[in-house]
């Protein structure tokens, strides 16, 4: 016997099948998620990468990385909320979240305990008897997760035929599995089967104090300050031209993921429709969607501008040994005032986050 749902939800471009990339795909599916833009061409679906076409836009596609983003905001923040130090010691922040999730199973099931609490689904933890639990989750129009055995990664079964599983199609989430060998019961660790809908367990203020708890951290522990110093301390043309690159490589370095994290912050924001569906009351939070989708974009930006400046004076054609040149010092001074704007965008959002919490 053969049963297999309509599922054409996606999977983001920019993650593997972790927990947070295979429950946004079922979240939608359970929510009946619909989207304006259904008929475009991604090269990624062709395994060729993704080249930031946006064809996406409005889409389910777009709509699963806003809910990736989201998921991820809440548990770390490491490509949205955390900022780095310049010395690459971990931040207060970081150890005390690995600490926390010191594990991978302790953290996958705190993490799915959070996601079906926020979302305001039943799930239920099976560790046998998966043939009989995948036939009624299926035949009940509900698809299944499955834990992998022999790695850290999860799958989405869709339907049965007999004894074979049937899975959607990955693309063009990264490292996809060969569509035509699906997970056998044998590879299977465990399973989570979802139920009815519940009342929501977490809330949106949930969310905004995960925020909180990391950029707070990080401004208490001076991470922009220290930043700041050790990249612009002294006079830069008393430098030379050795150690000024010296620096730039390590701020570049530090501010190559940036352009990623201003669109991790700015993105979950901005399909109200979706943010609704998860109870948040959108009308309230107005001004704080507004500016961290402002704050996030101008991050976003002002990263590359950084990326570009710091590239520029690294591979300027100079000795290594003269003093850093004056007439050159233009650079220098657009990098710093650059990261000055950056410095105010956080302090903007951490603000506007903090007000959203008083708010509530």
């Amino acid at each position: 016997m053969k049963k297999v749902l309509e599922f054409k939800f996606p999977f983001y471009r920019f993650a593997g099948l972790d927990l947070y990339n295979c429950y946004a795909s079922v979240y939608l599916f359970l929510q009946g998620a619909t989207a304006g833009n259904v008929d475009y061409y991604c090269q990624a679906m062709e395994g060729k990468g993704c080249n930031e076409c946006w064809n996406c836009a409005d889409s389910l596609q777009e709509k699963s990385e806003r809910l990736n983003q989201l998921f991820g905001m809440i548990f770390d923040g490491r490509w949205t909320t955390q900022r780095d130090k310049w010395s690459g010691e971990r931040s207060k922040i970081q150890k005390g979240l690995i600490e926390k999730y010191s594990d991978f199973e302790s953290t996958t099931t705190q993490t799915m305990d959070f996601l079906t609490g926020l979302t305001g689904y039943k799930c239920q933890k099976i560790t046998g008897e998966f043939k009989e639990h995948i036939i009624f989750s299926i035949d009940a129009g509900k698809p299944v997760i499955a834990k992998i055995k022999n790695d850290d990664t999860f799958r989405v079964i869709i339907g049965y035929d007999g004894d074979e599983l049937i899975e959607p199609d990955y693309r063009p989430s990264d490292n996809a599995p060969d569509p035509n060998n699906p997970t056998a019961y044998d590879e299977i660790k465990y399973l989570y089967v979802y139920e009815e809908k519940i009342p929501q367990k977490y809330t949106f203020l949930d969310v905004l104090k995960a925020m909180e708890n990391v950029m707070g951290s990080d401004f208490a522990e001076d991470i922009w300050y220290d930043i700041r110093y050790n990249i612009f301390s002294g006079n830069i043309c008393d430098l030379s031209v050795a150690e000024v690159k010296k620096r730039f490589e390590r701020f570049r370095n530090l501010m190559g993921i940036m352009p990623n994290r201003g669109h991790g912050i700015r993105l979950p924001f901005g399909d109200k429709k979706l943010l609704k569906g998860l109870g948040v009351d959108v009308e309230r939070y107005w001004e704080f969607f507004s500016t961290l989708e402002e704050q996030g974009h101008l991050l976003h930006e002002r990263g590359y501008m950084l990326n570009a400046i710091s590239t520029s004076i690294i591979e300027l054609q100079l000795n290594d040994t003269d003093a850093f040149p004056w007439d050159r010092l233009g650079l220098v001074n657009a990098a710093e005032q650059i990261l000055e704007s950056i410095i105010d965008c956080d302090l903007k959002i951490l603000t506007a986050i903090k007000k959203a919490i008083y708010k509530t």
